[in-house]
């Protein structure tokens, strides 16, 4: 009687044991699981109201006449570009309506690299970026350089849904270099109607790839 007892609590015990071990091999699985998912995702930063640094509005990157931004010299064309929030390099899609040329290329830009593709006469162009996962808007630099409304503008470009808390922060904005309006390109955002374009946008990790097509509508 005793030996059949005793057989129960062992028989018992391993039982409990291999329960236990199952339970804890799940939850190192689901640790190491969470850590690779955090690893692979571009980190959410949320942007409080921020305030400019700038004395002199006209040197504005974005609305003034800064030589240092480019600006100037690309609102003299009805095209659209790219903003790099980390240095405010700015990428034309070259879509100038007088131009009948094919463009094709590839630049670097530090360590983020662009291959862009344009045939202006149809009035399209694509452009693949992709961004190291380390990469963040220089907002010191943005305060600096930009009025209080141009400042605003782009750092509503940053913003994350409380939908998409997890989605990532892409240092970039998309900009219409004739009128100078902004638009976010962050994963929430996947199209666009601006003027007399429809912009798509699809993400891929690290990866953002525009495409650009000319719409029979024209809007505001």
């Amino acid at each position: 009687m005793r030996t059949r007892i005793k057989q129960k609590n062992i028989h018992l015990w391993s039982t409990t044991a291999i329960i236990l071990c199952l339970i804890l091999i799940v939850i190192l699985r689901q640790n190491v699981y969470d850590k690779r998912e955090r690893s692979s995702k571009r980190e959410s930063m949320p942007y409080e109201q921020l305030t400019s640094r700038l004395w002199n509005e006209k040197k504005c990157y974005l609305c003034g006449k800064n030589k240092k931004s480019l600006m100037g010299y690309y609102r003299k064309f009805d095209t659209l570009g790219v903003i790099c929030l980390c240095d405010w390099y700015v990428l034309d899609l070259g879509l100038h309506e007088n131009d009948d040329h094919i463009s094709f290329g590839m630049i670097n830009v530090g360590d983020i690299s662009i291959m862009e593709s344009s045939l202006p006469d149809k009035r399209m162009a694509t452009m693949d970026i992709n961004i190291p996962q380390d990469r963040r808007p220089d907002i010191e630099m943005l305060q600096k350089n930009l009025c209080q409304d141009c400042l605003d503008d782009v750092i509503d470009t940053l913003q994350i849904s409380d939908n998409n808390y997890e989605t990532a922060v892409y240092p970039l904005c998309l900009v219409n270099l004739k009128t100078l309006d902004v638009y976010p390109l962050q994963d929430q955002h996947v199209e666009y109607p601006i003027r007399d374009h429809r912009v798509t946008i699809e993400y891929d990790g690290n990866k953002i790839s525009i495409r650009t097509f000319h719409s029979l509508l024209k809007h505001d």
